[in-house]
């Protein structure tokens, strides 16, 4: 597959495309708001006697404070997804595909911060480098289970071609 910049922008002019820009643009601002948490709970709150920063809490009460408004901002925003069906569903599919993300993110903060505490803003940059990774990597198989999963597109009051029934059959049973 050839990829060059004319390709490139047909698909960011697709539907498709549109949509995985508007995941991009909501993680935009989730991100950052994420790590601003991190480090605002590890100097604030998590902050203990002697210079100890638990990175690990600072980071899994990030995640608890975003992930609800995060949910949201993808429903409506990405995959524009106004139905009120299966909210319950929907937001228990997303928590704990956010927990997984949190998990993979505060272990590799755990292991960055057993290695380097101490070390002032070194510590903080090392931080902020495994939960970009442990995030980043989360981020590209969450796209795919709130795509084929939790937000797919249905058509009310059309019967399912073939090809959607062969895809249901395979959905999680959440």
């Amino acid at each position: 597959m050839k990829v060059n910049a004319a390709a490139m922008r047909n698909h960011a002019r697709s539907e498709e495309g549109r949509k995985q820009l508007r995941y991009a643009g909501v993680s935009l601002v989730f991100v950052p708001l994420g790590q601003v948490l991190i480090q605002l709970f590890g100097a604030f709150v998590f902050d203990h006697p002697g210079g100890d920063v638990n990175w690990t809490a600072a980071s899994i009460a990030s995640a608890a404070v975003l992930t609800v408004p995060n949910f949201f901002a993808n429903k409506y925003l990405v995959w524009k997804n106004t139905s009120k069906d299966n909210l319950r569903t929907q937001v228990i599919v997303f928590w704990v595909a956010a927990m997984l993300g949190v998990s993979l993110a505060t272990l590799l903060t755990y292991l960055v911060d057993s290695m380097i505490a101490g070390h002032g803003l070194w510590e903080k940059v090392a931080v902020f480098c495994a939960q970009l990774t442990g995030f980043g990597i989360v981020w590209l198989a969450r796209y795919f289970i709130l795509d084929k999963w939790l937000f797919k597109v249905t058509h009310h009051g059309e019967a399912p071609d073939e090809e959607d029934l062969e895809m249901m059959h395979g959905d999680l049973p959440v």
